[in-house]
């Protein structure tokens, strides 16, 4: 998924009067959490320096396509805590965290953790 479908899926089901700029930072935001609590402990992985309004709407984010949805939920809730609408952001943010749980334990066990060199001099 990439940033533009993300923002266009979420505001097709939670229209919503956020401009693109502040979901293109809720997604870095999203993305950064991936990054720093699933990717980083793990090899191979590239900086992420996140999103900003410069961003190409092209640019794939991090989760695979099968988990997209915690993007939308993510926006979801951060479109309805800044709304004031907290039971609605309950509601998104445990769908949220389901969802990034989900893609943690996938990625775990699908993923070779870091090794750390054990050798000492």
């Amino acid at each position: 998924m990439t940033i533009d479908q993300a923002v266009a899926r979420c505001d097709s089901v939670k229209p919503n009067q956020y401009s693109r700029e502040d979901k293109v930072r809720w997604l870095s935001e999203a993305d950064g959490q991936i990054r720093r609590e699933i990717l980083d402990p793990w090899e191979g992985q590239e900086d992420f320096d996140g999103y900003d309004e410069d961003t190409p709407g092209t640019t794939p984010l991090l989760a695979p396509e099968t988990y997209c949805g915690l993007y939308e939920a993510y926006l979801s809730a951060r479109i309805d805590f800044c709304n004031g609408e907290f039971t609605r952001y309950q509601n998104s943010a445990q769908l949220y965290n389901a969802l990034f749980g989900d893609l943690a334990g996938w990625y775990r066990r699908t993923h070779l953790p870091l090794q750390e060199n054990s050798i000492t001099l």
